[in-house]
């Protein structure tokens, strides 16, 4: 009896996942069969060992922590949502709220005709397509009649899919509906918007989200400012721009990927305007001194917040973290040079100065479980991959167990960090069922440019974003 509940509750909840991420679209006759007792067994032996190591497997492939995180007590922000589907889009959103960020961040910007809508760069053609082939300005398309044509794009093969970007109701509706306790949604308001715009998207986010459960950010502190007239209560984060030398290293970076990347070929006539920006036009009005910070201050009263760069945070932390706890500022840092800079940047940081919360492009396992990782417990199983999963070291990267078979073959398994270890210290290693080696263990560093769209002017709207 017990079996047969469990294989229901199995497949009731893969339907949920697909019906959650939209990526299910066979009819009632093409689901898939129920799970025989082999396959419920595995599961269980799978989930077996990775609570022994403090982690379980969501239903869409999350690892999640069974406990408590030990990330240094970050507040954890998902850049533009999940990295596993296209920025911006509902399902991306709703992956990072299975994954338990504390913050899933999104960009907004207002049409023509006044419909907040979800979308980060200034025009289409990186981020979205068009089913007619035509590029458009965001602020220019009038949502009714335009706004159909446009499709999110898949970052990773440069295809269009079939979803069209997500209005902001639709998204924050979405949101309402799939978050969990604690979790909240930061809107980042790309367009220089006029008063009416933001009393409209403040009263969107108070009714399809809920009060407590959104905050606002912006590079443009005019739209704080006012947001801060509208609403005296709301937590509002200013982001002061890049660093001129991150922006010089983005433009390196996408001169170097334009000839081969069909993303980059399209944007190719951009990529000089990114780079005059960073040498000759590049202003920033910086706050990260503690008379510069009081000024910050007098702008937006209370309840704030300041977001930086890793690079320009590094510089002034020492005194800029002191500073900001005894004024009660909490402060965030991103990096448009990728989250490996950005991750090793704060692991060299002294635990005292790091910031209080990071925006990310990656897993919260992916990120946490190179600054620690729970204690393994003692577990047995007679299932033959879930035994080679509990005989590895603590630091075996649970989101790459796919291939350790294969790894294992070769003496090596996957670690924490993007990185290959032997195994040929290993007291034990089980002895598994003959496969053909990997043909290639050159994992390279993990990457994910990323651009917080720190510019409303299209000099900057271009972005390199890589898992």
């Amino acid at each position: 009896m017990q079996k047969t509940l469990l294989r229901q509750c199995l497949v009731i909840h893969l339907l949920i996942s697909c019906v959650l991420l939209t990526a299910c679209q066979s009819t009632p006759s093409e689901q898939a069969p129920p799970l025989s007792e082999t396959e419920i067994n595995t599961l269980e032996a799978h989930a077996k060992v990775l609570a022994a190591r403090g982690f379980y497997e969501t239903s869409i492939g999350n690892i999640n922590y069974i406990g408590l995180r030990q990330c240094n007590n970050f507040q954890v922000q998902s850049h533009r949502g999940s990295s596993r589907y296209p920025e911006n889009s509902i399902n991306a959103v709703l992956d990072a709220v299975d994954n338990n960020f504390d913050v899933i961040e999104i960009d907004v910007r207002i049409t023509r005709d006044n419909v907040w809508v979800v979308h980060h760069d200034a025009r289409t053609g990186r981020e979205t397509g068009t089913t007619d082939n035509q590029r458009r300005t965001i602020e220019s398309i009038r949502y009714e009649k335009e706004w159909g044509y446009l499709r999110e794009r898949d970052q990773e093969t440069a295809m269009l899919t079939a979803s069209v970007p997500p209005s902001f109701i639709a998204l924050a509706t979405a949101f309402k509906n799939a978050r969990k306790p604690g979790q909240s949604i930061n809107i980042e308001i790309k367009s220089r918007a006029g008063i009416d715009n933001l009393k409209m998207l403040d009263y969107l986010a108070h009714k399809y989200i809920g009060t407590g459960n959104y905050f606002f950010s912006s590079l443009e502190i005019r739209n704080l400012i006012r947001m801060r007239n509208i609403n005296p209560d709301i937590y509002l984060a200013y982001i002061q721009s890049p660093a001129k030398a991150s922006l010089q290293k983005l433009a390196a970076d996408l001169k170097r990927g334009a000839g081969s990347d069909p993303i980059y070929e399209r944007n190719k006539e951009q990529l000089e305007s990114i780079q005059a920006f960073g040498n000759r036009r590049h202003r920033i009005t910086r706050y990260d001194k503690p008379l510069k910070l009081d000024k910050l201050k007098k702008q937006l009263n209370r309840n704030f917040g300041y977001v930086l760069d890793i690079r320009h945070y590094k510089q002034s932390a020492t005194t800029l973290k002191r500073a900001a706890q005894r004024q009660g500022i909490p402060l965030a840092t991103y990096s448009i040079n990728g989250h490996d800079y950005h991750e090793k940047s704060l692991l060299a940081q002294a635990k005292q100065l790091q910031p209080d919360s990071v925006i990310i492009d990656d897993t919260v396992y992916g990120f946490c479980s190179v600054f620690e990782l729970p204690p393994v417990k003692p577990v047995y199983t007679d299932d033959i991959d879930a035994k080679l999963i509990a005989s590895m070291p603590i630091d075996l990267d649970l989101e790459r167990l796919n291939n350790l078979a294969s790894y294992t073959h070769n003496q090596l398994y996957p670690a924490v960090g993007n990185k290959l270890k032997s195994t040929s210290t290993q007291s034990y290693v089980p002895k598994t069922p003959h496969v053909e080696p990997a043909t290639n263990f050159d994992i390279g560093s993990r990457e994910a440019d990323e651009d917080f769209s720190l510019e409303t002017d299209p000099v900057i709207e271009l972005e390199l974003r890589k898992k």
